[in-house]
């Protein structure tokens, strides 16, 4: 199996389980959740920067492109807390899922990338069973 595929499943499978307790941790305060994800990422930053010493770009472009990603996350990762909060994980959840398709239409149409039909039927199967899966009753 492919290393990026094996990757990509042990992205969800940690999004998945870390969302599970958020969930938990949202219901008493979504801004707790958050602060804890934040404090958390900048002590793996610190880590991270301790013992890859050349991992930091300079190049504006490339920098500009980071911090746009980071605050675009970052507010993200709030959002979620919050409608965590608000509702249900088995509306909410489903509903920010709909994100890796973005990311898939805005690699298209600007870094050119390109899908196979069969990728193509199967982001469309994953928008509709999210869309099924999002509908209250």
């Amino acid at each position: 199996m492919d290393t990026a595929i094996i990757l990509g499943l042990s992205v969800a499978v940690f999004y998945g389980v870390g969302t599970f307790f958020a969930k938990i941790v949202c219901q008493k305060n979504p801004l707790f959740q958050w602060v804890v994800v934040n404090i958390v990422g900048i002590v793996l930053c610190l880590i991270i920067l301790i013992k890859y010493k050349n991992v930091i770009i300079t190049e504006q472009k490339i920098l500009a492109y980071a911090i746009i990603s980071a605050v675009l996350v970052v507010i993200g990762s709030l959002l979620l807390y919050y409608a965590l909060y608000k509702g249900k994980a088995s509306i909410v959840v489903p509903l920010s899922s709909i994100g890796p398709a973005i990311t898939v239409a805005l690699s298209i149409l600007f870094l050119k990338e390109t899908l196979t039909v069969s990728q193509m039927i199967g982001i469309a199967l994953i928008i509709v069973g999210i869309i099924l899966l999002s509908i209250s009753e």
